[in-house]
């Protein structure tokens, strides 16, 4: 009787508990969700890389015409360039009673191409007043010079021989003026270094001048858009 008591114990013991119903439905679910499939206006559209443009290349402007650009043999004709130019300076004498004196010049010009080409060699007639301070000289100024470049695009450079008249009290003084002229590109500026030869009162007198002229014929045409032929 004791023997079927202990293997009635033993057998309560070692049986496995029978499941609880509600502990299975509190326990979470180790299964995967299920997901729906995606639709195609959800998927994820890939990124392009933007499109880069290339930089347009700016050529430069060049009025020169085709062919040999500083032969005469190119299409462009003989210039003709107006010139007004007014013209600050100094001016010095080294002999004789040295001194240094303020001056003026105004002078009016036309350039004359003597052949076709983007630089042409031309002659250049011109009528001019020059005024020396601090006694007041008053000079007639005329001339025929030689240039080399005429339009106005380029530089241009000259050698301009001018016959000179100073009226004096009682007698007229005569003389001559050479002077190398350079004009700078499309800007009206040019600079001029001259010797003067000047027979005053009996004597020679001997000046060097320094100018620094503007040209107004251009500046007016620049203003009033007008069309220069020798551009």
């Amino acid at each position: 009787m004791g023997g079927m008591l202990v293997m009635a114990v033993l057998g309560l013991v070692m049986a496995e508990p029978e499941p609880d119903p509600t502990t299975e439905a509190a326990a979470p679910a180790t299964e995967a969700p299920v997901t729906e499939p995606a639709s195609p206006a959800t998927e994820a559209v890939p990124l392009r890389p933007p499109r880069v443009l290339e930089p347009r290349r700016i050529v430069p402007r060049n009025r020169r015409p085709h062919g040999r650009s500083i032969s005469r043999f190119t299409t462009r004709p003989p210039l003709v360039r107006p010139a007004l130019r007014v013209a600050p300076g100094f001016s010095a004498r080294p002999t004789g009673r040295p001194y240094a004196a303020f001056g003026f010049d105004a002078l009016a010009s036309v350039m004359l191409g003597l052949h076709g080409g983007y630089r042409q060699w031309g002659l250049a007639p011109e009528l001019g007043y020059s005024l020396r301070t601090p006694r007041l000289d008053h000079r007639l100024l005329a001339g025929m010079g030689l240039v080399y470049g005429i339009n106005a695009e380029s530089w241009t450079v000259g050698w301009l021989p001018r016959v000179v008249l100073q009226p004096e009290t009682g007698a007229l003084a005569l003389g001559v003026r050479n002077g190398l002229w350079y004009d700078f590109a499309e800007n009206g500026f040019s600079v001029e270094l001259s010797h003067q030869w000047l027979v005053l009162g009996g004597a020679p007198v001997h000046e060097l001048q320094v100018t620094l002229g503007l040209d107004v014929a251009m500046l007016l045409f620049v203003v009033t858009d007008a069309r220069m032929a020798w551009l």
